[in-house]
């Protein structure tokens, strides 16, 4: 899963998305990528659900791949922030609703 979450995500990233989420839902077995760009957003669903450790990981991959290594700036213990001088990404994880969102910050 992913390489399927960072196939979508290098589709989108010149669009310089500000939030990228993930929504588990556990019942369908399905889960929803979501990318918004200011008002307008994007709703990409697969079939099975990404662990939250695949969908940081392939995010974060890509992002590293096109504004260079990130740093990782660690907020609690479930927070983290990785960024270097054009890129930040916050990881918020809400894992009991099934949700993870990565705000991106552009400099």
């Amino acid at each position: 899963m992913k390489d399927k979450v960072e196939r979508i995500v290098r589709e989108f990233i010149n669009e310089k998305p500000d939030r990228i989420t993930l929504k588990l839902h556990w019942k369908e077995r399905k889960s929803d990528i979501e990318l918004k760009f200011g008002r307008n957003t994007v709703v990409i669903t697969l079939l099975g659900t990404i662990s939250f450790s695949q969908f940081a990981a392939g995010v974060l991959k890509v992002y590293e791949e096109s504004y260079g290594k990130l740093n990782v700036v660690p907020l609690s213990f479930r927070e983290e922030i990785y960024k270097n001088d054009k890129v930040s990404l916050h990881l918020y994880p809400t894992g009991s609703i099934g949700r993870f969102d990565i705000f991106i910050n552009y400099y």
